[in-house]
């Protein structure tokens, strides 16, 4: 095809457009512009999101001003002023270097507004005032024009489900909860209030990093889950119209739900999500009709539901997963929505500045842990003179073994190491671990120092609580070795209590001996 576009023609096409502002700029000489407006915003803005409202990422502006020049001649130089009654000075947010006849521009207010607007406790009146400055020709006379609309500021802990108005809503689980991502504001991973409660938790779990595996996080989940149980912190039904997305609702930061020891679904999942953020995983919201609840991501990606209105009954975190995966059954079933906390937050959904509080906040407001203390009481049992007594206390349950004095004992903080020449048994436990999980943990070791294979699997008891017995042949070092190992759940923990020794002529010796010590393994209260 012939190339069209030749220096004579582009020089021609110039011409003639040219001639035709020429024109256009003839016909409006002697024009006047003229300004048809409307002011768009919530009856309500949330005080709580004022970071939000000031950030373009995030897509949530305060206001929007609707221009249109329905007069016979162009406006030049026009800027748009704002400002938020009492709490933002006067800042401008464009300018336009010519508005046409019938031309329409439609404007966005991000404002910087002051951290004293969280001081509102309760609906408080204000305005959102704009002013519009402009020149009928250039360089001529500014002219200005200025406006208002009433709005409504609610309290510090108010969030309103839905900002469509009623008349443009279908009345959809998505129209009635618009606002979703905006609950990324009510997650506060940075409040040093809440990364103390945290800390209680993960040293409860003995101060495992949760990003380094699937069962340090489980652990770290757990002890917090733990702290939260034990300081009775509870789930309160809220009344149905919560649900209905036509009124503001007051929900609580996590520090409230510490602070009063009670929440709502909502309140409960944002505060055990964020107590999961705190740790470094990534942690969402799910919403379905009439109930909120909480999905950790734990760092192999794998997705743990947790139903945390089981803290009402005391649940072990074991427990609340399992409720935790039917209510998500159940959610996938109709329609929900899934919040990326952390998502949301790095586009800037971020929350606001909150009071600063004592650093011994939480022993003001009476926020303890179980027992952490640990320690390993040797010494003769009655009536056991060839033997010692073990008690070992820690923030598992406490259980207690008796073992041949001339055996060495080690102890870490989830794990009690016995041995004697060429035998050597364990007991090991975790918060939240199945037993299926502790099944792995042993198994896993013993296969990276030989190859592993079942010889025996059955079911028996250990305490009087039911178990998995699996023994084991081990080829190591061009020996042979037996592995036995039992593996239980109890009060939510998960346990493994295992042996090992070469098979030579102490066989017998050692597997009696061994077999002495389990069957002594008791759980519970020991005095």
């Amino acid at each position: 095809m012939k190339n069209i576009f030749t220096k004579t023609n582009i020089t021609i096409i110039l011409i003639v457009a040219g001639g035709i502002l020429l024109i256009f700029s003839f016909v409006f000489e002697h024009g006047t512009p003229k300004f048809e407006y409307e002011l768009i915003a919530p009856n309500q803005i949330m005080s709580s999101i004022y970071k939000v409202y000031g950030n373009p990422n995030t897509g949530f502006w305060l206001s929007k001003l609707v221009l249109k020049n329905i007069g016979s001649g162009p406006a030049y130089n026009v800027k748009i002023f704002y400002k938020l009654d009492g709490y933002s000075d006067w800042k401008e947010s464009n300018t336009y270097k010519i508005i046409l006849p019938t031309s329409t521009i439609i404007d966005l207010y991000y404002p910087l507004i002051q951290s004293n607007i969280m001081d509102i406790k309760t609906s408080s009146p204000s305005s959102i005032n704009f002013k519009i400055t402009y020149q009928e020709t250039q360089g001529g006379v500014t002219k200005e024009i200025t406006g208002s609309k009433s709005i409504t500021i609610l309290g510090a802990n108010n969030f309103v489900f839905s900002s469509i108005p009623p008349e443009e809503s279908t009345g959809s689980f998505n129209d009635v909860f618009s606002n979703y991502p905006l609950l990324a504001a009510w997650a506060t991973p940075g409040d040093p209030v809440v990364i103390s409660f945290a800390d209680l938790g993960n040293k409860l779990a003995g101060g495992p990093g949760a990003t380094l595996s699937d069962e340090d996080a489980l652990m770290s989940l757990a002890g917090m889950w733990d702290v939260s149980v034990h300081n009775g912190i509870q789930y309160k039904t809220e009344p149905e119209a919560f649900w209905s997305g036509q009124f503001s609702e007051y929900i609580k930061y996590p520090r409230d739900v510490i602070k009063d020891k009670i929440g709502t679904c909502i309140d409960t999942a944002l505060f055990f999500s964020t107590l999961a953020l705190t740790q470094g995983l990534n942690a969402y919201i799910v919403l379905m009709p009439g109930h909120a609840f909480s999905i950790i991501e734990l760092p192999s990606g794998q997705l743990i539901p947790v139903e945390t209105t089981t803290l009402n009954n005391g649940y072990t975190f074991s427990q609340a997963i399992e409720s935790g995966v039917n209510t998500y059954t159940n959610a996938i079933n109709g329609p929900y929505i899934i919040i990326d906390l952390q998502k949301y937050q790095s586009i800037g959904i971020i929350p606001p500045e909150l009071p600063e509080l004592p650093t011994d906040i939480l022993t003001v407001w009476n926020i303890t842990s179980p027992s952490t203390s640990k320690s390993l009481q040797a010494g003769i049992d009655s009536g056991q003179t060839s033997s010692d007594y073990i008690s070992f206390i820690n923030y598992a349950p406490m259980w207690s073994v008796t073992y041949p004095s001339s055996w060495s004992v080690q102890q870490s903080t989830n794990e009690v190491y016995f041995s004697s020449t060429g035998v050597e048994l364990f007991v090991s436990w975790g918060y939240g671990v199945s037993k299926e999980t502790a099944r792995l943990s042993v198994e896993s070791l013993f296969s990276g120092l030989g190859v592993l294979s079942v010889n025996n699997s059955s079911s028996s008891l250990i305490s009087g609580i039911p178990c998995d017995l699996i023994t084991y042949n081990m080829f190591y070092q061009d020996n042979s070795y037996l592995v036995r190992a039992r593996y239980f759940e109890y009060n939510g923990y998960g346990f493994a209590v295992f042996y090992d020794f070469a098979y030579d002529s102490f066989y017998n010796t050692n597997l009696q001996i061994c077999e002495s010590i389990v069957q002594s393994f008791t759980l519970g209260d020991v005095h």
